[in-house]
């Protein structure tokens, strides 16, 4: 049984030595501070304490206390070992909401995110235009960022007061549009400000991402049916 105290007490010793390593590699100068110094002093009396307690009960049952000790220190390492994969993690996750929600794009980077190919054999998309989510299909052919009248009301626009001034034609003919801004329109990792748009007079089925938005990206492109938006 000395033996087993002994092994406990040291188990102790290294937990404390590294777990004060590990807060001076996280954070600096931060041991410079009185407050966090007394906290740290706080902190490795109540391990003195727990393992003061572990070593009596080792008295009465050794085997049992060091394989529940084991257990805690193969916790407290695996806590740790999740930490330090935390960003691999959030990568991981971003993907498997990518692949279950195609809309919001798979995030690829900083600023990249990828889109796959709808069954229709466009690229549709799910935006937030001052913080209000909308779908858009990306259309190469178009010259501006198009909203549908029903887009246009969802962010707060008065059709029977927007300035329908511009013309395009179009395979149903010629249309109107009114010119508007959008402060901020935010497409997964990608943000733009001040975003020129129109707003479409006929209906529409979906809102469209043309050129105006395109060209405004570092680069486009399209591989294995997957369109990849890299700012």
């Amino acid at each position: 049984m000395r033996g087993g105290s002994w092994l406990v007490w040291a188990l102790f010793v290294i937990g404390g030595i590294a777990i004060v390593s590990l807060l001076g590699s996280q954070i600096g100068g931060a041991l410079d501070s009185d407050h966090t110094r007394m906290r740290l002093i706080y902190l490795i009396c109540l391990l003195v304490v727990f393992g003061g307690g572990f070593v009596v009960r080792l008295r009465y049952d050794t085997s049992r206390t060091i394989g529940q000790m084991a257990i805690w220190v193969a916790i407290f390492a695996g806590l740790i070992l999740l930490y330090s994969f935390r960003g691999e993690f959030g990568m991981l996750g971003a993907r498997l909401s990518g692949e279950l929600m195609p809309l919001d794009g798979r995030v690829e980077g900083p600023r990249s995110v990828s889109f796959p190919m709808a069954e229709n054999g466009h690229f549709q998309v799910r935006a937030a235009v001052d913080g209000v989510p909308l779908d858009f299909t990306i259309d190469t052919g178009a010259t501006d960022i198009v909203l549908s009248p029903q887009a246009a009301e969802r962010l707060g626009f008065d059709l029977d007061h927007l300035q329908f001034t511009k013309f395009a034609e179009t395979a149903n003919g010629m249309v109107r549009g009114a010119p508007i801004e959008i402060a901020e329109f935010s497409l997964g990792p990608i943000v733009m400000h001040n975003l020129p748009a129109t707003v479409n007079e006929a209906p529409m089925s979906d809102s469209l991402l043309g050129m105006e938005f395109l060209r405004r990206l570092n680069s486009w492109r399209v591989e294995n049916a997957r369109l990849t938006l890299e700012q």
